[in-house]
């Protein structure tokens, strides 16, 4: 069904050229009539095949002109279809060795078009190539450059060109020439995010199919830059329309900044577009408020003049970033794009996602109790000084906060600070891409022993990390002048009236 739809679209736009080629004064003069015809298809498709058939035969005589089909064996399965005449829409007349075709009586374009749909060759989606068909009358192929082809040397009659796109060009007549539009193309739209960097610097994309929303989304701190990419084609004509120009609306979530640094390129070459940057954070109010940030990227694919700056499906890649900001946390970050063109027509639409994460610290002793005033740090290794910078976004940010003291990755140009836990033993750190990271506790409250190592924790995909971190108290030691000295003398002064009592118990006994 896929392949006769393609069909009837092409033939579509060959309808008006068809009804007039079966009327007198199509041609010109025949003293004016070339030798042989030539049929020129534009906006063709770089590498795909187009294929030509003969249905007809046609002979001109002053401004007349007759078609003629001349059968391939003894029992042609196209003769038989155009002598059907309860399904065919013409008239077939024996001439010989040829047969004589008219349109009939009362028969109307959708006729025409619906018998060449059932007798014409069918496009395999498999195979990619056109098949079968009663007609049969197959003259070659030529390629498509993404600009013109040309068929010359054609004797004079009516064709039938189609593509390995899987669509019909047209139906038209080669007397003398014709000039042909593959119209039956479309602008594709694909948008990937960066997600790491190789060893030589070039950005890995991430790629989960044209028009299809990340599943997987990756996670980018507060402050990350992320590199965004879209690809397609350039087409010249959608259906019937010429496109003047290629429009892609780029929408922000407010978590994200639009850097202005959109480069489009063209095959490879890169060209002018405009851009307009519409939204983000309003710095006019107080506090600073934050919106969607539009980006609308225009490509013109047509001069002053009107002619096409690109062949057909020239392939685009538009190049732009976005910061991380501080409003995007405690949720999923979307970037959609979406392409129409000058006709309104909507071409494509894709979208992808980022993420940060939280990791809650929660300061306890070994009984269970919250403790405030004890301070930290955040590192990204267990030794070593790869600090994590933050600033506080709610809370008093010392052990007097009646609630959780919350922080968030610092972004360039602040000023990190160490984080307290207040009343409620709490730390939140938000704005965390997914990793591991290390609590250093610089710090302790007091009457307890500050922790000696770092303390991991982990912000994971899907979910944010949660964690107890026990200080532990130190044992009582004696004081001068307490029961640490006194116990001495006690013991030395038993231990000198035991020493006397005995000298002299001796000294008795001897005595007697």
């Amino acid at each position: 069904m896929r392949g006769l739809k393609k069909l009837v679209t092409g033939v579509l736009a060959g309808a008006m050229a068809f009804a007039m080629m079966f009327t007198a004064g199509a041609s010109a003069q025949a003293s004016e009539v070339p030798a042989s015809g030539t049929i020129t298809v534009s906006n063709t498709t770089e590498g795909k095949e187009y294929q030509l058939y003969k249905v007809f035969d046609a002979t001109f005589a002053g401004k007349n002109v007759a078609y003629t089909y001349s059968p391939k064996a003894d029992n042609d399965p196209f003769l038989a279809a155009l002598e059907n005449k309860e399904t065919s829409p013409f008239v077939v007349t024996n001439n010989g060795s040829t047969y004589n075709v008219t349109v009939a009586d009362g028969a109307s374009e959708t006729d025409v078009l619906d018998f060449i749909k059932a007798n014409g060759p069918v496009f395999n989606e498999k195979t990619e190539k056109w098949e079968g068909g009663n007609y049969g009358g197959y003259v070659r192929s030529e390629t498509g450059t993404g600009s013109e082809l040309t068929f010359t040397g054609l004797d004079f009659g009516y064709y039938f060109i189609t593509s390995s796109l899987g669509s019909t060009v047209t139906i038209n007549n080669a007397a003398p020439t014709a000039n042909v539009i593959d119209k039956n193309q479309k602008s594709t739209l694909d948008k990937q995010e960066a997600v790491a960097t190789d060893s030589d610097g070039n950005l890995q994309w991430k790629y989960v199919g044209m028009g299809t929303v990340e599943e997987t989304v990756p996670t980018q701190a507060v402050g990350a830059v992320v590199n965004y990419k879209l690809t397609g084609t350039v087409t010249q004509y959608i259906g019937e329309e010429k496109v003047t120009f290629l429009k892609f609306t780029d929408t922000m979530s407010k978590g994200l900044t639009a850097n202005n640094d959109v480069k489009v390129f063209v095959n490879g070459k890169e060209v002018t577009a405009s851009v307009t940057i519409s939204g983000g954070i309003d710095t006019t109010t107080t506090p600073a408020t934050a919106n969607e940030t539009v980006t609308v990227i225009k490509l013109d694919t047509v001069d002053a003049e009107g002619k096409f700056l690109y062949e057909a499906n020239a392939t685009y890649e538009i190049t732009y970033s976005a910061t991380v900001n501080e409003y995007a946390l405690d949720e999923v970050q979307n970037n959609k794009v979406e392409l129409t063109d000058n006709n309104g027509s909507d071409l494509g639409k894709d979208e992808t996602k980022v993420v940060n994460y939280n990791i809650t610290l929660t300061k306890t002793d070994e009984s269970g109790n919250k403790l405030a005033d004890a301070w930290f740090k955040l590192y990204t290794s267990a030794t070593g000084d790869t600090e994590v910078p933050v600033v506080l976004v709610s809370g008093t940010g010392d052990e007097k906060s009646e609630v959780d003291n919350v922080y968030r990755v610092a972004k360039a140009g602040e000023t990190g600070v160490e984080m307290a836990t207040g009343k409620t033993g709490v730390i939140v750190v938000k704005g965390l891409k997914n990793g591991e990271y290390y609590f250093e506790e610089t710090k302790a409250p007091a009457g307890y022993n500050k922790l000696t190592a770092r303390t991991e924790a982990v912000a994971v995909n899907g979910g944010n990390g949660a964690y107890t971190v026990i200080n532990h108290t130190g044992s009582l030691l004696p004081s001068t002048g307490g029961i640490g000295t006194t116990i001495f003398y006690i013991l030395g002064g038993i231990l000198i009236v035991a020493a006397v009592a005995y000298f002299m118990v001796r000294r008795k006994a001897n005595a007697q």
